[in-house]
């Protein structure tokens, strides 16, 4: 199938690419569907999260235990039970996003350690999840260099 999207062009997958998200996003959720499209470059490691259903959606995503050390987080069972996690095996398929907040300055960009997007790949299941052990949703990725 082919996508055409409003900041990638058209990008072309397969039905099995589709992550289902049954609750939507946060303020998107009569969005369903998305698919990851990977930057491609190893060393800019950012993916976007862009809607199936409306070409102009998308999000810029990354991995945040790239950025965050520790980051580190427990799942409640509703979520689990959700994203169809239903044993520790089940852990292997699953992996954690973020949100990413690119400002006109680009050093200032942040990703939200507290709402990360949650995706279990073996069943094509995401959802965003709330976090309670982080304060605050904001994180800076970029070190800022103050000394000249």
């Amino acid at each position: 199938m082919i996508l055409h999207t409003e900041h990638l062009g058209d990008i072309e997958y397969v039905e099995s690419d589709v992550i289902h998200f049954p609750e939507g996003l946060p303020g998107f959720e009569d969005e369903k569907s998305f698919i990851i499209i990977p930057s491609g470059d190893l060393e800019f490691p950012f993916s976007t999260l862009q809607s199936t259903q409306d070409e102009k959606l998308a999000f810029i995503i990354t991995d945040p235990f790239l950025f965050v050390e520790p980051y580190d987080f427990e799942m409640a069972d509703s979520d689990t039970k959700k994203l169809g996690i239903e044993d520790e095996k089940d852990l292997e398929f699953v992996l954690a996003f973020t949100m990413v907040t690119i400002p006109e300055n680009v050093e200032e960009t942040t990703i939200n350690i507290m709402a990360p997007v949650i995706i279990n790949t073996d069943k094509q299941i995401g959802k965003q999840i709330l976090l309670n052990e982080y304060d605050d949703v904001k994180f800076t990725i970029f070190k800022k260099n103050s000394e000249v």
